[in-house]
């Protein structure tokens, strides 16, 4: 697959390569200035850390992104990194996918969680393979509980910890 940026009003989506994996496993943005782009001086985030290993791994198996692993997300006025969002993997046997996301501290409360969480909502939804997106998040994050309520998620369960969340994607026939 030859993945295309997302770009939206104020953010440019970038699908992360095994390239760019490995320079952030390495501790260096080389690879991500490469594209004329600067990393915020707080990301990767301490989650984005703890994935890269996982990400890694897969796309050392096929090279090439196929959407399913995560993206940067990148601010077109500053051409800053100052998140990421994706998929814990591709869909199961289901067609279900589970996607979260991230930003830096200082970017966050300013509606760029739900932008980008719309625009791979929106490129995930061509995707045929698809049939359910789901998410979780910690019960009292309230600011993610109102994303995932905007961009369209219904509460599916919860427990003390977690609320979980899905969207059936539409079929049109």
């Amino acid at each position: 697959m030859n993945l295309k940026n997302i770009i939206t009003e104020r953010l440019i989506l970038v699908p992360v390569t095994l390239e760019i994996t490995q320079s952030l496993l390495d501790g260096s943005s080389q690879e991500i200035e490469k594209l004329g782009m600067k990393v915020h001086e707080q990301w990767p985030t301490a989650d984005t850390k703890d994935i890269l290993p996982i990400i890694n791994k897969s796309l050392g198996k096929n090279k090439i992104p196929s959407g399913f692993e995560f993206w940067i997300i990148v601010k077109k006025d500053n051409m800053t990194v100052v998140g990421d969002i994706g998929f814990h993997g591709k869909p199961n046997e289901k067609g279900e996918v589970e996607i979260g996301y991230g930003l830096i501290e200082k970017e966050r409360g300013k509606g760029i969680g739900f932008e980008a969480l719309r625009a791979i909502m929106d490129w995930v939804s061509t995707q045929d393979s698809v049939r359910v997106i789901k998410a979780d998040c910690l019960i009292n994050n309230i600011p993610s509980i109102r994303i995932l309520e905007k961009v369209g998620m219904k509460e599916i369960n919860r427990d003390e910890n977690l609320i979980y969340w899905e969207c059936i994607k539409t079929v049109n026939r």
